[in-house]
């Protein structure tokens, strides 16, 4: 992972094409972050440094390819919108002209696209091969379809690239201002160039990460120094000389992470149990306990992980189940001793 010193002053106003540039001075210091999962030191050993590529495309694609969050690119999904139109009308067209050839052979209509109430003399040919006689006897519908056939492979294809790019995520605001910062502090490219940095909607992460809050909140207090001290490593720091970068490790960060959700979940089980065996409740004040418990436990992995809507359900009446077990053996004691 890394961690960004921002060399600028900070934008207000993020949004696409809304960025005004103004370099600033390196005394501004504002610690970002980002994160990665650190391959070996075996991957420095390779020369991999982002310091040894010259600047411009050749260091900034070095910077890219050194860490998951910053493997951002453009989804043009406005391009794709346009392409995808513009292929649907065109398909659009000749699907009419085959329903009119279809209905001209059938004799629904004459030469002119009007009305026939006679039988077609080419009616035979809906219930034929278009590669009848080498298609000669069929050689309009062949050339048309022929055509249709071109464009709707173009289509599928195009279909199907812009369907896995919106199953790419996006990445967080952290993910994307750090990479932001980086780009507008080292200004690589011309100005024309660097446009494609401004349009901050339309990028997608190639990286996989957990998105969600807590992991966001740990990657914004890695820049203390004490943790810093424990998450920033020689191996991983060999990656750049520049001092404004740092490069901490991702399983350090992952096994603190893991550490707090299973303290968290064990306290979220234990407490209620405590509760109930230290203190003389009602049954009622006990089925309210566990309400409350089990309110507060799916909060907790709904925000402190990424688990989806059934995870949740399911962990949550799981958890439920194993207090009212309790509870009911509690009951039972209780009823024996009187």
């Amino acid at each position: 992972m890394s961690i960004f010193f921002n060399k600028r002053s900070k934008i207000k106003d993020n949004r696409d094409d809304k960025i005004v540039k103004k370099k600033s001075k390196r005394s501004n210091r504002t610690w970002h972050q980002t994160g990665f999962k650190i391959e070996s030191s075996a991957y420095y050993k390779r020369g991999l440094s982002v310091d040894r590529y010259p600047e411009g495309y050749p260091r900034i694609s070095a910077y890219i390819d050194s860490d998951y969050d910053t493997a951002l690119f453009r989804r043009f999904g406005t391009l794709h919108a346009r392409s995808l139109l513009y292929k649907q009308v065109e398909l659009t067209e000749l699907e009419a002209q085959l329903d009119e050839l279809d209905k001209e052979d059938a004799g629904q209509l004459d030469k002119e696209g009007e009305g026939n109430t006679g039988a077609g003399n080419n009616k035979w040919r809906l219930g034929h091969s278009i590669s009848l006689a080498g298609g000669k006897e069929n050689e309009k519908r062949r050339d048309l379809m022929k055509k249709i056939d071109e464009k709707m492979e173009e289509y599928d294809k195009l279909v199907l690239r812009e369907a896995a790019l919106r199953k790419l995520s996006r990445p967080s605001k952290r993910v994307y201002r750090n990479f932001m910062d980086f780009m507008y502090t080292e200004h690589p490219f011309s100005d024309s160039d660097e446009r494609f940095v401004y349009h901050e909607q339309d990028f997608v992460s190639l990286g996989e990460y957990e998105g969600d809050w807590l992991d966001e909140l740990m990657h914004r207090l890695v820049n203390n120094w004490v943790l810093r001290t424990i998450f920033v490593t020689e191996d991983e720091q060999a990656k750049t000389r520049d001092p404004y970068v740092r490069y901490y490790s991702a399983d350090r960060l992952n096994i603190l992470i893991k550490v707090m959700i299973a303290v968290t979940s064990t306290a979220l089980l234990l407490i209620p149990i405590y509760i109930f065996l230290s203190c003389t409740v009602s049954t009622k004040l006990m089925a309210a306990i566990t309400l409350i418990f089990a309110l507060l436990l799916a909060t907790a992995v709904s925000i402190l992980t990424s688990a989806n809507r059934q995870e949740v359900f399911a962990v949550t009446a799981a958890y439920c189940a194993v207090l009212v077990v309790f509870i009911g053996n509690i009951q039972q004691t209780a009823t024996l001793h009187s």
